[in-house]
């Protein structure tokens, strides 16, 4: 009897189980079709093929679905990530203002809810604070986001090489901020970083980043960046 009583229990969980299985990889067969075409767009773009402008914007607006459907999954929460910045970058604020606008919040909006679905990816955070600085450059905020972006991948060469190409840009009060993260990135590129790469990105320093750069290659000290000048992978 007992044990005619356990099969029965243990066949009631299998099907549970089973149902949860079927409609939990139900929902990510639904997600899929239902974002399929923003991932297919992002992936042109980001194989750096021509995509028309307007196909970017339909399919930046779509990315609304992303956020109203609740999907966390990375794949599809990066296509979007790579809609939205197209979208504003293709913008400019001195022919339309309005449409800029509206790309920037857009792309502001979409990136905070990368980062609820993923608040460990430092991509999703330098992102979010070079959209942050073209719309306001709060120097107490990017330099926050920054910071996280730094804390989340220290020693990632490409990670450091892209921060750059923003430090490059932000003003003094941002520089300042983030100092500490700021020196960080430079102390690392220049102990670890490959030569070749770096002057590949760092082909001109700003007026507000030469001070700290320069003083980042003096302390690392001469045996560190005689290193450096000898590592190129070409």
């Amino acid at each position: 009897m007992f044990r005619g009583q356990f099969v029965s229990v243990t066949r009631i969980a299998f099907i549970i189980v089973t149902l949860v299985f079927f409609v939990l990889a139900g929902r990510e067969l639904y997600a899929s079709i239902r974002t399929a075409s923003i991932s297919i767009v992002a992936e042109r773009i980001e194989r750096g093929e021509t995509v028309a402008d307007d196909v970017v914007a339909k399919y930046a607006s779509h990315s609304v679905d992303v956020v109203d459907g609740h999907y966390c999954r990375s794949d599809i929460v990066a296509a979007g990530v790579t809609l939205v910045l197209a979208q504003l970058d293709r913008q400019n604020v001195n022919v339309n203002y309005d449409t800029w606008a509206a790309a920037a919040s857009s792309a502001r909006q979409y990136l905070r809810y990368a980062l609820s679905c993923m608040p460990t990816n430092s991509n999703f955070w330098l992102r979010l604070a070079a959209v942050q600085s073209i719309i306001a450059e709060e120097p107490a905020a990017v330099a926050g986001m920054m910071k996280r972006s730094v804390v989340l991948a220290p020693y990632d060469q490409v990670m450091i090489l892209t921060r750059f190409y923003f430090w490059n840009d932000f003003t003094d009060a941002t520089l300042a901020a983030a100092r500490n993260a700021l020196d960080s990135d430079l102390t690392t590129m220049l102990k670890l970083g490959d030569r070749c790469r770096v002057n590949a990105t760092i082909k001109e320093i700003s007026p507000q980043l030469r001070p700290i750069f320069d003083q980042a290659w003096t302390s690392v000290g001469d045996s560190a960046t005689a290193r450096f000048r000898q590592r190129c992978s070409k």
